[in-house]
């Protein structure tokens, strides 16, 4: 009952942070054509955000707006969340959808700006970038290979080109976001029109002398060696940016907008992204392992079991929410742990089902670091799903090193500190005590208290616990592990395994 109490408040932890959203403002009696609201994407785009979008969405749909500014600053984050956020906006029917880019909106970002009805920037902004790329060891970008690029790049270049049909933005600039090796052209006529080109219709049109490289850009905007990124002057002249105004409100009272909801990120949702970083997943798997380790050799007092559940849960709730695990990975976590406890718990002294049990939690815990992609399956295939299993490797190594010296720290030092002798027991494995006529322990004998030693239990054994065994001609207790499963407080048992600060009993 108290691990199943354990799980339910870890699990309320979780949705809490994930129900704390922002009050919206009371919607004004106006006409509902020009009834506004106004939604912030920040940060990483995962499926968290993409979910706490299509929230905010409806809920602004229920108070009645018509107009959507959607207040951009992220560098992306993962293919598919901007894909399933992009065919969300295309799909909206009888509102209008404005992009407003403020400071950045690349990769994912550039996505979603893309999909809206228009796009408006802030003074300085920058739109574009959405090429699939690889971190190299020193945190550089580096491109894909060819085949592998293509594969990934695929998908999110129709995405691009459909939401560049639908809302009227140029082909060609689409495609110079997302692919290197595309270029874009500026022409301007007789009678000042501006058209973006690709590379193949510019070279059509340089023998007719109506049409112009357009001046004050360059030529090319963007050549075969870089991916399109443009500020809001540039974007303006290819079509892309309808205006530059410096805030969302700034554009709502332009145009006369009534903002009916104004929806920015809850305390829980940056709550949210912080943890899913990769420091404070790091530490959090140290907090787990600590807890756990502490939990196996003092067990009984139920606060370390409290603390390695809560961990445990944050650990693969908040990945599972934001798209990062799916679960299968969480199934290997918890077939890892079921068979550390069958090692611990039920057959001890084997071995296997221990070494397998590790393996099974080490490989659900890394894969937690690989975010999904589009056109792949549960196997990661591009240099980027393992490069972040490299970085997810390190984290857990790194996390069980860290634990094995904290722990040796706890060994030495924590059991002359007052406040833990309760929590760390130093009576476990003490030399064999002197006999009746006071002869010395010969060398090669077991340790106290011995395989056959007979005590009662002082705690309720759930299935660890402590026990009081005689020694000498005092008693004492020792932490215990029961192969007898509960075993109530007062009832007698006897030890059938001793091995170093391990104890196994069972119920006489």
């Amino acid at each position: 009952m108290g691990v199943t109490r354990h799980i339910v408040l870890a699990a309320a932890l979780v949705f809490c942070l994930r129900g704390l959203a922002p009050a919206a403002s009371a919607p004004e009696l106006k006409d509902s054509a020009h009834q506004a609201a106004v939604i912030r994407l920040s940060g990483e785009v995962d499926d968290y955000s993409r979910d706490m979008l299509f929230r905010r969405f409806h809920q602004a749909q229920a108070q009645g707006a018509k107009v959507f500014i959607l207040e951009i600053d992220t560098y992306g984050g993962l293919v598919t969340s901007g894909m399933d956020i992009s065919r969300f906006l295309r799909g909206q029917n009888g509102v209008h959808t404005i992009a407003f880019v403020d400071n950045k909106a690349i990769s994912a970002g550039a996505m979603i700006a893309m999909a809206c009805n228009e796009i408006v920037m802030t003074p300085g902004a920058v739109l574009g970038d959405c090429a699939p790329i690889v971190l190299d060891r020193t945190g550089s970008m580096t491109p894909l290979p060819a085949a592998e690029r293509a594969k990934i790049q695929s998908p999110i270049l129709e995405d691009f080109e459909e939401s560049a049909r639908r809302n009227g933005y140029s082909v060609a600039v689409a495609d110079a976001m997302v692919k290197v090796e595309s270029s874009v052209y500026l022409q301007r006529d007789a009678d000042g029109h501006e058209r973006a080109i690709d590379a193949s219709e510019h070279e059509k049109l340089k023998a007719d002398h109506q049409w112009l490289p357009a001046p004050g850009v360059k030529v090319p905007v963007d050549g075969p060696d870089t991916l399109l990124t443009v500020g809001p002057e540039t974007a303006a002249r290819l079509g892309l940016s309808k205006a530059t105004v410096n805030s969302a409100q700034a554009l709502a009272a332009q145009r006369g907008y009534s903002i009916v909801a104004d929806l920015t990120p809850s305390v829980g949702d940056h709550l949210v992204e912080a943890i899913n970083g990769p420091w404070a997943r790091f530490i959090l798997l140290v907090v787990f392992l600590l807890s756990l380790y502490i939990s196996l050799h003092a067990p009984g007092h139920g606060a370390a079991e409290a603390v390695a559940i809560l961990s445990l849960g944050l650990l693969v709730v908040i990945p599972l929410m934001t798209g990062y695990a799916q679960w299968w990975e969480i199934g290997l976590i918890c077939i890892g742990l079921a068979m550390c406890a069958f090692e611990v718990f039920v057959f001890p002294g084997h071995g296997f089902s221990l070494g397998l049990g590790l393996l099974l939690m080490f490989a659900g815990f890394v894969f937690t670091f690989v975010g999904k992609e589009p056109g792949q399956g549960w196997m990661p295939l591009s240099d980027a799903s393992w490069h972040a299993i490299g970085h997810g490797i390190l984290a857990v190594v790194g996390a069980m090193i860290t634990t094995l010296v904290a722990a040796l720290i706890l060994q030495r030092w924590l059991p002359a500190m007052p406040m833990f002798k309760r929590f760390i027991l130093t009576e476990t494995s003490p030399a064999r005590p002197p006999t009746a006529a006071g002869s010395p322990t010969k060398a090669g004998e077991d340790v106290w208290p011995f395989v056959g030693t007979h005590g009662i239990a002082h705690s309720d054994l759930r299935p660890g616990g402590l026990v009081q065994f005689p020694y000498g001609s005092d008693a004492r207790t020792a932490s215990v592990v029961s192969v007898s499963g509960f075993v109530p407080a007062g009832s007698k048992v006897v030890v059938q395994e001793a091995r170093g600060n391990r104890i196994v009993v069972r119920v006489v």
